[in-house]
């Protein structure tokens, strides 16, 4: 297909365009916008005519699929309607009504997520917040994409081209379960460790950052399970499976399973983790939807990481 004429595009194709591509499906855009499913597929139709290529390939049963043209064009049309959506906004800035796409770190999203949303429905019930929960290998490419214009992360695996604000820092400690022998200690070495089986947190990225903690100690640790779920991982600590590293710290000490776990802080020197909001460095300010979600951001991991600072200490 080759265009006849300068390419005349309007945004409404440029929003059943992001829907359906985001959607997988011109049927669920349809009722994600609430108009009819035949207004998406012409419109997406007439949108392809206008730029003379293809953007979605239609397979039946199965939904739709970007094109390499697509998916860049995808990029481009989300950056498109935020702009417009935040010019518009600036000139009635009491107006939040709306979607605002945010990404969060997936165990970091059980701590905060809950208490910043919320606060934003609370103070701005027309704003729609859609989560994206995120691993730290899928933080750069959301934000290129701009699939999210924000996420609230660790500063684990960011790219160069990722801007941080740091809003805390959360070391590295030991957990154990009450029964273990190490459990009556405050502190451990990691090298009284090594003979101990581990439970590891095996999410991408973070991995590595957690057997790093030993290997720049020129230390291996003897890893017995595996686990991608946060919850997982503590549940078999606290039933005497072994011990975990891990940053983030639960209000409460129980597991699901009814299981206690104690906190050992470290001896040698580790690396502790930021958590930080990230977002692209070369994009324009953030619009006012994204700067209402770090705002909250903001608030409870100050308010959360002062009751967590508070909750260690006490039980030291």
């Amino acid at each position: 297909m080759r265009p006849t004429q300068k390419p005349d595009i309007s945004l409404t194709q440029l929003r059943y365009f992001v829907a359906a591509a985001e959607q997988g499906s011109m049927t669920w855009a349809a009722d994600e916008l609430f108009v009819a499913q035949s207004a998406i597929s012409t419109s997406i139709a007439n949108l392809e005519k206008a730029l003379g290529v293809q953007l979605l390939i239609r397979r039946r049963a199965k939904g739709l699929q970007l094109t390499t043209h697509g998916a860049d064009f995808l990029q481009r049309s989300r950056g498109i309607l935020a702009a417009v959506d935040d010019a518009v906004n600036a000139l009635r800035p009491e107006n939040t009504a709306g979607r605002v796409n945010v990404g969060c770190f997936r165990t970091l999203a059980p701590f905060y997520l809950p208490s910043i949303v919320s606060a934003l429905e609370e103070a701005h019930p027309e704003l729609q917040v859609d989560v994206s929960e995120l691993l730290a290998d899928g933080v750069n490419d959301a934000l290129r994409d701009q699939a999210i214009e924000v996420a609230l992360t660790y500063d684990l695996g960011l790219d160069g081209d990722i801007a941080r604000e740091v809003l805390a820092q959360v070391p590295l400690y030991v957990a154990v379960g009450a029964t273990h022998p190490l459990a009556g200690r405050s502190s451990v070495r990691l090298a009284d460790l090594l003979e101990e089986p581990m439970v590891l947190l095996d999410l991408p990225v973070s991995r590595d950052y957690f057997m790093q903690a030993f290997t720049d100690h020129g230390l291996r640790p003897s890893v017995r399970y595996r686990f991608a779920n946060f919850e997982a991982v503590r549940a078999m600590v606290a039933s005497g499976h072994g011990f975990t590293l891990l940053n983030q710290q639960p209000k409460l000490g129980y597991t699901y399973s009814g299981g206690e776990l104690h906190r050992l802080s470290i001896v040698e020197p580790t690396r502790a983790l930021d958590i930080v909001l990230a977002r692209r460095a070369a994009s324009a300010p953030m619009t006012r939807k994204a700067s209402l979600f770090a705002n909250e951001a903001r608030l409870a991991v100050t308010r959360i990481m002062g009751v967590s600072a508070e909750a260690a200490q006490s039980a030291s």
